[in-house]
C-alpha cells in the first residue's frame, strides 16, 4: 500500500542534455551487459564478499565475546561493528534498490534484515531515500539528505544561524554521534514526522512500529546485552570499547555520504517557483551533484559499494554496484567523447577536505537563494 505522497510536482526540464548523453551512456550500458551477459543485479563476485564480510563478523563478535582485556576487546568491537557497517553499505543499501539477487521479495528482506540487526529500521529511509534524494540529490526543499540537522548547513540555500560560522570546527563531533544519534533518536523521530521534504508520509502501519521496537531491543541484545553477559571484563570496560567503535564508525560513515555529495566541487540547485521546475536536464543534475572517490581503487570498490562510485549508483540505481567500475568507465568515456567536463573524482582524504572547505564556505555565506542550477 502507498504510503507516501509527493508534496509537490516538481520536475526536470528535460531527461536527456542537449547533447544526448543520457541516451549514449544507456546504450553503451546496454551493450556492457550484452556483451558480458552478465545480470543487472549481483553475481559470483557479490556472494564472496557477503561471506568472507559475514565471517569477519563472526570472528569480531568471538573477540567481543571471549575477549580477556580491552586491547582485544576495542580491536574486536571495531572488527564486529566496522564490518556490520560494511555489511549494510553493500547489501543493505543494494537490497533497498532491489539489485542484490534480482528478486524484489527477496532483496528487500536482505535490506530489512541486514539494516534491523545494525538497530535500523529500514521502512521510512528506503522511502526518502529511493523517492527523495535519489530523484533530487542537492536540490534544497526537495532533497531528504539535506535535513540532517539544524545545526549543519550543507546547502547554501538554507537558512544560515550564527553558529554555522564555526561548523567546520564543530561537525567533527557531531559526527561522532552519528550513528548512535540515528538508532537511538533519528530513526523512531522520523516516524512521527509527516514531512519530509518534498514527500509526505501517510499513517505508519502499525507492524511497522512492532518492528521498530523489536528492531531496537534485538540490537542492544546482540551489541551491549550479550558482550556484558559473556564477557570477563567490567561492565565500565564493555561500554567504553561499544561507544569508541561508535564513534570510528559514524566518523567513517558520515564522511562516506557527504564527500559524494557536499563538498566544493558538486552544485546545488532550487526549483524554480512559479514552475515548479528544475531548470536542468535530469543526466547533467546527478552527474554534477555527484562526486566519486578513489574510482579506480579495487579496495574501494569493495569496502564502499558503489559509495565511492556514486555518479554510477545515480545512474543506475537498480543495477548492483559490483558493475559499476565498468559503468564508470562508460560514463567517463561519454564525457570524453562529447567533451563534456561534468564528471569529477578524487582521493578519499581530498573529499574530507573539501567537505570542510565547502562547511566553512556555507557556514560565512549569507542565504542567497539560487533560482538557477549553478555551482556554488
Amino acid at each position: 500500500m502507498r504510503t507516501y505522497e509527493k508534496a509537490n510536482k516538481l520536475k526536470f526540464q528535460t531527461k536527456d542534455s542537449p547533447e544526448h548523453v543520457f541516451n549514449q551512456i544507456r546504450e553503451k550500458a546496454n551493450a556492457y551487459f550484452a556483451s558480458t551477459k552478465a545480470p543487472r543485479h549481483g553475481n559470483f563476485f557479490l556472494a564472496f564478499k557477503f561471506f568472507s564480510m559475514a565471517a569477519l563478523i563472526g570472528l569480531g563478535y568471538y573477540g567481543v565475546l571471549h575477549a580477556t582485556n580491552f586491547i582485544v576487546l576495542l580491536l574486536s568491537y571495531m572488527l564486529f561493528g566496522f564490518m556490520f557497517l560494511i555489511m549494510g553499505i553493500n547489501f543493505g543499501h543494494d537490497g533497498a534498490h532491489h539489485c542484490v539477487t534480482g528478486n524484489r521479495r527477496l532483496d528487500n528482506f536482505i535490506f530489512q534484515m541486514v539494516f534491523g540487526l545494525q538497530g535500523l529500521s529500514g521502512y521510512v529511509w528506503q522511502i526518502r531515500h529511493n523517492f527523495s534524494h535519489h530523484i533530487f540529490p542537492n536540490v534544497y526543499e526537495n532533497d531528504t539528505d539535506l535535513e540532517i540537522s539544524n545545526l549543519i548547513r550543507l546547502s547554501p540555500t538554507q537558512k544560515k544561524l550564527p553558529i554555522h560560522k564555526y561548523q567546520h570546527i564543530y561537525a567533527p563531533f557531531i559526527y561522532m554521534t552519528f550513528s548512535l544519534a540515528w538508532i537511538f533518536f533519528v530513526d523512531i523521530s522520523m516516524f512521527s514526522r509527516s514531512k519530509h521534504a518534498n514527500l509526505r508520509l501517510g499513517k505508519v502501519p502499525f507492524s511497522e512500529v512492532i518492528k521498530l521496537i523489536t528492531i531496537k531491543i534485538t540490537y542492544l541484545f546482540i551489541f551491549l546485552y550479550l558482550p556484558i553477559h559473556y564477557s570477563s571484563l567490567s561492565l565500565e570496560t564493555v561500554l567504553l570499547a561499544y561507544l569508541l567503535m561508535n564513534v570510528v564508525a559514524s566518523v567513517f560513515l558520515a564522511f562516506t555520504f557527504f564527500i559524494s555529495h557536499h563538498v566544493m566541487e558538486a552544485d546545488y540547485a532550487q526549483a524554480e517557483v512559479t514552475n515548479k521546475m528544475v531548470p536542468d536536464s535530469w543526466v547533467h543534475h546527478q552527474i554534477v551533484t555527484t562526486i566519486d572517490f578513489l574510482p579506480e581503487s579495487p579496495l574501494a570498490n569493495y569496502i564502499f559499494a558503489g559509495f565511492n562510485l556514486h555518479t554510477a549508483h545515480h545512474i543506475f540505481p537498480e543495477v548492483s554496484h559490483v558493475h559499476y567500475p565498468a559503468l564508470t568507465r562508460i560514463i567517463k568515456e561519454t564525457m570524453e567523447e562529447n567533451h563534456l567536463n561534468w564528471y569529477k573524482s578524487y582521493s578519499f582524504m581530498d573529499g574530507v577536505r573539501s567537505h570542510f572547505k565547502k562547511l566553512k564556505k556555507n557556514g560565512q555565506d549569507q542565504f542567497e537563494p539560487v533560482p538557477h542550477f549553478a555551482t556554488v
